[in-house]
């Protein structure tokens, strides 16, 4: 009987009504890009996975040697660079690692944009 003692009595022995989903994801508004970020995704496709590191140190010397930009990956815009890095790993990784997910939410993308994007790296 010291089993009996430690049954917990003060849970609801009701059901839940079958309307009531507590596991079911809340509808989302759809995904929207504008022209200038349809078109970061784009070109971002073709990038490498290098493109998204810094210069090693031959890169430099050779990039210091000639005179060239060393800045000449980044997009200006933070925000548009953000959304660039994700895509080029998204599609070399094919999936979206939790940081450039975090990366996004920082720069204002919604939940719906995050996922757009995953579902774009799994289908490539």
């Amino acid at each position: 009987m010291a089993y009996r003692a430690t049954v917990r009595t003060d849970i609801d022995p009701q059901p839940r009504s079958p309307d009531v989903a507590p596991y079911r994801v809340p509808p989302m508004e759809p995904a929207t890009f504008t022209d200038l970020e349809e078109q970061v995704i784009a070109l971002a496709r073709t990038d490498r996975l290098g493109s998204i590191e810094k210069p090693g140190r031959v890169e430099r010397m050779v990039t210091k040697l000639f005179g060239l930009n060393s800045e000449r990956r980044a997009l200006a815009d933070p925000r548009l660079e953000t959304l660039r890095r994700a895509i080029v790993v998204a599609h070399h990784r094919h999936h979206l690692p939790d940081m450039q997910a975090a990366e996004l939410r920082e720069a204002g993308f919604t939940v719906a944009q995050i996922r757009a994007i995953e579902m774009k790296a799994l289908s490539a």
